[in-house]
């Protein structure tokens, strides 16, 4: 698929109104193409400025205008010369300060863990309006990322709902999702994320646990009551059907 293709998909590419087989030219594309990937972020900053600005109530517009007197007020202004040492000083203390006196954090691991949790949030707020692959397309995905076959969880209580491909960072991952009547797990299976993961992560009251030496990442709930016996299951059964 070429650039100029590519483009005029991108924006229902984000919304996830994709069929299965586009979504996937357009996530393979925008591994490879970095006008592209840029295009698209472009596209994702406006369409969350829109989502956020159509929320944002209009109030506090008689403080607003006060504040506008007061800045223009010459008494203003001599207090506020007055206080740019000490402004000074604090924005030092928090720019520099901050990287003296604690540890130097991972930008890309952080960056990478948030975009999961936006792909588990989005399905459970727009379950009916993702763009899911069917069964025969899943197994051709699949094989693609190295797996024989689907990760069975119903050891554990869990049964596959659906799945689907996302691009959490320009990286295309397919995330399965699982159900038991109360409760929900993400798996994320990708040959391409080779960045190092390790350990468990809990952000925004979600767990981020990578499973074996594969690029395959479970994403749950804090709260999830057989947590343990789930990981361990969808560890043996993903380095099971491992190709």
């Amino acid at each position: 698929m070429e650039c100029k293709e590519v483009r005029k998909l991108l924006s229902p590419f984000i919304d996830n109104e994709l069929r299965a087989n586009d979504t996937f030219a357009v996530a393979e594309h925008l591994e490879v193409c970095a006008p592209c990937q840029r295009e698209m972020e472009v596209l994702r900053q406006l369409d969350e400025r829109l989502k956020t600005a159509g929320h944002t109530p209009l109030d506090g517009v008689e403080e607003f205008h006060t504040r506008i007197l007061n800045v223009l007020s010459p008494r203003t202004w001599m207090r506020r010369w007055r206080g740019v040492g000490a402004a000074a000083a604090v924005l030092l203390f928090l720019v520099v300060g901050r990287q003296i006196f604690s540890a130097p954090s991972d930008p890309e691991t952080a960056a990478f863990s948030d975009a999961l949790l936006v792909e588990v949030q989005l399905n459970i707020n727009q379950p009916f309006s993702l763009t899911w692959l069917d069964p025969r397309t899943l197994q051709e995905v699949l094989r693609q990322e190295g797996l024989a076959d689907i990760p069975n969880l119903a050891p554990a209580g869990f049964h596959l709902e659906g799945a689907r491909i996302c691009n959490p960072l320009s990286h295309l991952f397919v995330q399965l999702v699982y159900r038991n009547r109360t409760e929900e797990v993400s798996l994320f299976v990708s040959r391409r994320w080779d960045r190092p993961f390790s350990g468990i992560l809990k952000r925004d009251g979600f767990m981020i646990t990578p499973l074996g030496i594969r690029a395959v990442f479970l994403v749950t709930k804090d709260s999830l009551e057989n947590l343990v016996d789930t990981r361990q299951l969808a560890e043996e059964e993903v380095n099971a059907l491992s190709s």
